[in-house]
């Protein structure tokens, strides 16, 4: 992974100039100086193409497309409905939807060599288990399908491993769809409740026999419904001892504390039986759905079905009521906007909620016409902010690790992976938390500010990003970013200067300023006096490129 060239490419004053810059920021262009939302003013139409494009495609803008929004930002809502129609949507939605639902795990209790996997596959096995829920959301999404099928639909999505290793059946060929992932059916008669009845979600969120899939209730509630179960203060104060199995059944039923969420909770419980385990770490027993086992629940929880106090009689019909509730619209708008804005949903946002809530309504409970409505928030469209509205707003956001990737290789060609694992995609084998990332179980929200781990990785990406591109565009004749020099090209030529403004209008979305580029071709001169290289040089100004402030943030 280390680069030669850029070892003498990016001096250290440099380093840290970047990483400075990085940590205060500088607030982008506005086009006018009216804020659109307490305190807050918008991004200008080029950033905010960029913001847009990053988020629904997963790649930056074009210069043709920076260009069009420049010279006429009333384009901005076109490209962005152009980019909710892209097919590169489904994919940005798994990794959106991965911070929501966080089942991306790095290991299970049912591990690679249990399905006969080799260890190079661990990779591969874990991230297609943890993708199965994310992909039926996803796959919902970009079919226009209403959102209630998310608990309601008769099929989820699998690939070829979970098509080898689960009860599944499918009419399609995985190898012929461009995700890799179709539309498939579990084979052992579980309900049709979608991601409810995957084993993606129950592998993320494991229960135990004592625990008796309460906590599995709770992670319903609150995923699906915004409505924290656990998160209720209780006080034990009054309570008999639950140091035996007596005295915790007993406060079970009399401590008031106790039974005020248990009256919720084990009810929605009672419907989960059919993926309640016998033994942990199996994969018989974990990989199948036990229709035997559905009625149990009268034994160990000594309750009725129920969901916050109204009877169903099946986990079927439990999909049915949670679909139909007014919070799960609501928590659906929530959630998104949560990961669209990249900050928590806070009081001040009920209104906007609201709003939100109601375009998801109008639109058929069909996941574009939100995710439109979103792009439109004050909070979204941030550029700057007053010092009493930046107490609960953010402006510059810190690129996911997986977008991170995902916008390099496009640019670059350069993808960062050792024995078949991402890097940028786990931490058993890579740097994802470290560069900001959320594993699912201990780290469960992006990283906000810039880090010393952070620092490191996006530069160890930068630079072999770098190399990467300047070796096939200024040396083997590419065109990805590259395309107006030569080794002979000199600071001061025509093609010399136009490649510095391209590469910083593709890859910041703002014009370079003439001191700017004068630091650039500085920065390229005493590269090139040190190695005698132009391509060494090249790529020290691309590394400094991409590892700058306006580059890792939008």
């Amino acid at each position: 992974m280390t680069s030669s060239r850029l070892t003498v490419a990016l001096p250290m004053a440099l380093a840290l100039s970047v990483f400075a810059g990085c940590a205060g920021g500088s607030p982008d262009p506005i086009e006018d100086t009216a804020s659109v939302d307490a305190g807050v003013t918008p991004l200008s139409s080029p950033r905010l193409l960029r913001r847009m494009s990053l988020d629904l495609r997963g790649t930056l803008p074009t210069i043709a497309e920076l260009d069009a929004v420049e010279a006429d930002p009333s384009q901005l809502d076109g490209f962005r409905d152009a980019f909710l129609d892209d097919p590169r949507l489904e994919e940005r939605l798994v990794s959106l939807l991965g911070e929501w639902f966080l089942t991306r795990l790095d290991q299970f209790q049912v591990v690679y060599y249990d399905y006969g996997f080799d260890e190079p596959e661990a990779c591969g096995f874990n991230r297609s288990v943890g993708q199965e829920p994310l992909r039926l959301a996803a796959h919902l999404a970009v079919t226009d399908a209403p959102w209630s099928e998310l608990v309601t639909a008769d099929y989820t999505m699998a690939d070829e491993t979970l098509l080898s290793v689960w009860p599944l059946d499918t009419a399609e060929d995985p190898a012929a769809s461009s995700s890799g992932w179709v539309e498939s059916r579990y084979t052992d008669n579980r309900p049709p409740v979608g991601i409810l009845a995957g084993n993606g979600l129950w592998w993320r969120y494991v229960t135990s026999v004592s625990n008796a899939n309460r906590s599995r209730a709770a992670v319903i509630s609150n995923l699906l419904l915004c409505t924290d179960l656990i998160g209720r203060p209780v006080s034990f104060s009054t309570s008999p001892s639950l140091a035996d199995e007596d005295g915790i059944a007993s406060a079970l039923k009399e401590n008031e504390a106790c039974v005020g969420c248990h009256s919720v909770v084990d009810p929605l419980a009672a419907a989960l039986f059919g993926f309640y385990p016998a033994i942990d770490y199996n994969p018989e027993e974990l990989g199948y759905y036990h229709p035997e086992r559905e009625l149990i629940y009268r034994d160990i929880l000594d309750v009725e079905m129920a969901f916050f106090g109204q009877p169903v009689s099946s986990l079927a019909q439990l999909g049915l009521v949670i679909a139909s509730d007014s919070r799960y619209s609501r928590c659906a708008a929530q959630n998104l906007a949560t990961v669209m804005w990249r900050r928590p949903v806070q009081r001040e946002d009920f209104d906007t909620i609201t709003t939100l809530d109601d375009a998801f309504i109008d639109g058929d409970l069909t996941i574009r016409p939100l995710l439109a409505a979103i792009t439109d928030t004050a909070t979204y469209r941030a550029g700057a902010v007053t010092a009493e509205a930046a107490e609960h707003e953010n402006t510059a956001r810190l690129i996911a690790p997986d977008l991170l990737a995902a916008a390099i290789e496009d640019l670059t060609g350069f993808s960062w992976t050792y024995d078949s694992c991402d890097q940028l995609d786990n931490d058993a084998e890579g740097y994802r938390v470290l560069a900001g990332g959320v594993d699912g179980n201990k780290v469960t929200a992006p990283q906000q500010d810039p880090g010393l781990t952070w620092a490191l990785v996006t530069e160890r990406v930068a630079q072999a990003a770098a190399d990467t591109v300047v070796e096939a565009d200024l040396l083997s004749g590419g065109t990805r970013l590259l395309d107006r020099v030569s080794t002979d090209s000199r600071p001061g030529d025509d093609a010399f200067t136009e490649q510095l403004d391209d590469l910083h209008w593709r890859l910041h979305a703002q014009r370079l300023s003439d001191a700017e580029r004068a630091d650039q071709e500085a920065l390229w001169e005493a590269v090139l006096s040190i190695s005698s290289d132009p391509a060494t040089a090249w790529s020290a100004v691309l590394t400094a490129q991409l590892r700058d402030p306006e580059f890792v943030s939008y």
